[in-house]
């Protein structure tokens, strides 16, 4: 796979140009394409719109269940070829108070329905 050929970058000091120019170039990237879209949650959150997107990989601490909800949920978005959704949760587990986020976002993703894999 070469991801780097449509990687996608969203981050804070973006103008609106140069994000409009972003998304323009998501867009214009064949359906049959791979695609990395690398963001802040502010850019990923709402108003982002790709019912492409299969995965989901979240390095960033939270514990707010609609931000989970809000995330994930970019993922459901009904695409054909689209079998399954992936979530890769990430955490320093050895900072009690980052421990106690991922706890609390596991409890969410329970109750929307994931499994977790070991």
């Amino acid at each position: 796979m070469n991801y780097d050929r449509y990687l996608v970058v969203l981050h804070g000091g973006m103008g609106v140009k140069q994000r409009r120019k972003v998304m323009e170039h998501l867009a214009s990237i064949p359906d049959n394409e791979e695609r990395l879209i690398l963001a802040t949650g502010r850019y990923i959150g709402e108003g982002f719109d790709d019912a492409r997107l299969d995965t989901l990989f979240l390095a960033l601490p939270f514990s707010w269940k609609g931000m989970l909800v809000q995330y994930a949920g970019r993922l459901h978005r009904l695409h054909p070829g689209k079998v399954e959704v992936q979530v890769y949760d990430y955490v320093d587990s050895s900072v009690p108070m980052l421990a106690k986020m991922h706890d609390k976002r596991m409890k969410g993703f329970k109750t929307m329905g994931y499994e977790q894999a070991t």
